[in-house]
């Protein structure tokens, strides 16, 4: 089963990029964990993460933990400062041409597709000698999810629903790069994967084996706990 590694910028004594409210090493273990539960709701792969809590992780220990597993891909995520504006994803220089490039292209364009009928600025696929690209022996990816110093940028960052689609985006991408095998049927409607997805997430669906049943019926205390779930949603809208 092909593996990913989630990377998580930043981390315990190291907060990363702050501004308006958002502390960077916060919002990319979020997005972090949202990417991984996509991934595992929707795609035949084997997830890990260079962190799942706010702790502090080295650079190299970040690289040398993906070189151990020999992941197939590596994945990090980052968020931008310094008054631009935003999305933008770096390859290890000179790679560009290359299959971390081909990749990249996936990953980029679902980010944008769904970012750019935002408003939100296509800073472009770069490369660059970051340490955890130089470093690790697999393709790699870092993203650079919006500027914390960028009002309207800060603005979609603090949405969650926005949070939740964006993780939503580059897991697709990351299965678009990868190739890996969709969970569900063909025509699967999207509520139906975001229903069974939340659930898995919290705690309800502990089977491997669902995954294998999606085009059966949800058991009836789980269509409830979905109802339960919308009606609350909508009494709150």
């Amino acid at each position: 089963m092909p593996i990913v590694v989630l990377d998580p910028g930043h981390g315990g004594n190291d907060p990363g990029a702050q501004s308006n409210g958002i502390i960077e090493k916060d919002l990319a273990l979020n997005i972090g964990l949202k990417v991984r539960d996509w991934l595992l709701n929707c795609y035949d792969a084997d997830v890990r993460m260079t962190r799942e809590t706010d702790t502090f992780v080295s650079l190299s220990d970040r690289a040398s933990f993906a070189n151990q597993l020999n992941a197939d891909y590596f994945v990090s995520l980052h968020h931008n400062a310094g008054g631009g504006e935003g999305f933008e994803s770096f390859v290890y220089s000179g790679t560009r041409s290359g299959k971390s490039g081909q990749m990249q292209d996936f990953v980029h364009a679902e980010v944008m597709a769904y970012l750019g009928p935002l408003g939100v600025k296509d800073r472009g696929k770069k490369e660059a000698n970051f340490a955890v690209l130089r470093e690790t022996k697999m393709s790699a990816i870092l993203l650079e999810n919006l500027f914390v110093d960028n009002v309207m940028d800060a603005t979609l960052l603090k949405d969650s629903e926005l949070i939740k689609e964006l993780a939503r985006a580059i897991a697709r991408g990351i299965g678009n790069a990868m190739g890996l095998v969709e969970l569900y049927p063909p025509g699967t409607p999207d509520w139906k994967k975001d229903a069974v997805g939340w659930l898995y997430a919290q705690g309800h669906l502990t089977d491997p084996s669902w995954k294998q049943k999606i085009e059966q019926p949800l058991p009836l205390w789980a269509e409830a706990v979905i109802l339960q779930k919308l009606y609350r949603k909508l009494e709150g809208s």
